[in-house]
């Protein structure tokens, strides 16, 4: 599980198959962080999914 303001781009590599990234996945925006981070989704609710998702699936 990563969380990144900035792009995905890497994070693959840690996550792996079953791994989930809350971030951007793209370049060049800017803002407000709050309305940034809202229109990225990322979010203390989609951190919380995430980790939920996660923990699913590899402990069921």
């Amino acid at each position: 599980m990563a969380v990144e303001a900035a792009v995905e781009l890497g994070w693959e590599r840690y996550l792996g198959f079953q791994g989930r990234f809350v971030g951007m996945h793209g370049f060049g925006e800017s803002g407000k962080i709050a309305e940034v981070y809202q229109k990225f989704g990322i979010t203390t609710d989609a951190v919380v999914q995430a980790a939920r998702e996660v923990m699913q699936e590899v402990y069921g």
